[in-house]
C-alpha cells in the first residue's frame, strides 16, 4: 500500500501513513495517480458539493428564493457558529420547515468554543449544530419542491433519495446497478465510489460551466457560490476555507470522514481525490497541500500561509511542538497507470 506521509515524534518516525491519491480531468482521463485508482470508498460528507446538483437542477432556489450563500450552506460541513446556525434558520423559514424537521441526529458542533459553551451551559446539541445540517436543509427544500413528504426523508427508499440515486447515475454516466450505497454518519445514503470516479467528478465541479457533460452548468454555479462564500463552507480557521481564501478560489478543497479529501482546481480544470487508508484528516491535509505545491498552484507564500496544514505540528500535553507530520511521496515521479488493478478499498 502507498505510503504517503510520516508521523514524528522527536525526530524519529512514529507513525506511518499510507493511502491512494488520483488526479483527474474532465474528460475521465487520469493525469496522475498513486496506487490503484480503482480502489472505493464511501464518498461521505466530500459529496455535499455533488448532491447539490439535484437542488440547483430542480428548480428550488428560484422558487424559494435561496441564494449562493444559501447553496454554499448546503455544501457544507460547517462548524456550528452562530452566523452558520442563523442561515439554516433562514433556510428552513423559507423553505416552509422547522428546526423540528431536521433528522440528522443531535451532534455536537466541531467548533470548540461553540462545543464548551453547549457543555458549560448543561444543553444538548440540536439537530442545526450538525454540521451536516446544512446538507440536510437542502433535502428538505428538494421535498417541498416536489411535494414528497418530510417525514422519513432520510430513508433509502425516500422519493427525494430515489432522486438523489438517479441524479448520481446521469452524473456519473452509469447504470444504478453500479452504485453502492450505504448510511451516513448523519442518516442519509453515501454512495461507494472509485476514487476514480470522485476525481473526475470534483474535475467537473472545477470546469464547470461548458464542460460538456451532464450538470456541468449546475456544477458551475456550485462552484462559484463556495468560491464566493468560504466561511459557510466550512469556517474560519479551518483548512477547507482557509484553502480557498488565500487561493482566492483557485482551489476548492473538501474534507470528508475517515481521511478522504477532494479537491477541484478551477484554473487547471483538475479534480484531486485523495483515501488515506487509517482515516487520518490532518495526513490528509498536508497530503493535498503537498499535491497542490508539485501541481505550482501553491507558492511559497501561499504554502507559509497554510503552514498548520501543510506540517501538521505534534504537540505534547503543554501545547510543545514534538514532532510533525511529513509527506512522503513525489505525485509526480508516479507514472500513471502503475497501480495494482483490481484492487477494492477496503
Amino acid at each position: 500500500m502507498p505510503q504517503l506521509a510520516v508521523r514524528t515524534r522527536s525526530g524519529r518516525v512514529e507513525s506511518l501513513h499510507d493511502g491512494y491519491i488520483c488526479v483527474s480531468d474532465p474528460d475521465r482521463n487520469i493525469v496522475y495517480s498513486i496506487g490503484s485508482p480503482d480502489i472505493s470508498c464511501f464518498l461521505r460528507s466530500a459529496g455535499k458539493p455533488i448532491y447539490a446538483v439535484a437542488l440547483v437542477d430542480s428548480g428550488a432556489m428560484e422558487k424559494f428564493g435561496l441564494t449562493f450563500r444559501d447553496l454554499a450552506m448546503f455544501c457544507s460541513s460547517h462548524q456550528g457558529r452562530a452566523y452558520q446556525r442563523r442561515i439554516i434558520l433562514s433556510i428552513l423559514k423559507k423553505i416552509g420547515c422547522t428546526e423540528r424537521d431536521l433528522d440528522c441526529g443531535h451532534k455536537y458542533p466541531e467548533d470548540r468554543e461553540v462545543r464548551d459553551a453547549l457543555i458549560m451551559l448543561c444543553k444538548r446539541p440540536t439537530p442545526i449544530f450538525s454540521n451536516c445540517s446544512g446538507k440536510h436543509t437542502g433535502f428538505l427544500a428538494l421535498c417541498k419542491y416536489y411535494g414528497y413528504p418530510v417525514k422519513g426523508y432520510v430513508r433509502p427508499e425516500h422519493p427525494v433519495n430515489l432522486l438523489m440515486l438517479k441524479t448520481m447515475t446521469r452524473l456519473l454516466e452509469c447504470d444504478e446497478s453500479r452504485i453502492i450505497t450505504g448510511t451516513d454518519g448523519c442518516s442519509l445514503p453515501t454512495y461507494m465510489l472509485t476514487i476514480r470516479d470522485i476525481a473526475w467528478l470534483y474535475a467537473r465541479l472545477a470546469c464547470g460551466h461548458g464542460s460538456g457533460h451532464t450538470y456541468d452548468d449546475c456544477l458551475g454555479i456550485i462552484r462559484d457560490a463556495i468560491i464566493q462564500y468560504p466561511d459557510v463552507f466550512r469556517g474560519k480557521g479551518t483548512f477547507c476555507t482557509e484553502l480557498i481564501r488565500h487561493t482566492k478560489g483557485r482551489v476548492i478543497g473538501k474534507l470528508g470522514a475517515e481521511g478522504l479529501y477532494c479537491m477541484a482546481i478551477p484554473e487547471k480544470q483538475l479534480g484531486v481525490c485523495i483515501k488515506m487508508s487509517d482515516g487520518h484528516p490532518w495526513s490528509s491535509f498536508a497530503v493535498a497541500a503537498r499535491v497542490l505545491e508539485e501541481l505550482e498552484v501553491l507558492d511559497a507564500d501561499t504554502f507559509r500561509k497554510l503552514e498548520k496544514w501543510t506540517l501538521p505540528h505534534i504537540q505534547n500535553d503543554k501545547g510543545e511542538d514534538v514532532g510533525y507530520i511529513h509527506p512522503v511521496f513525489s505525485l509526480l515521479e508516479q507514472k500513471t497507470g502503475e497501480y495494482e488493478p483490481g484492487c477494492i478499498y477496503p
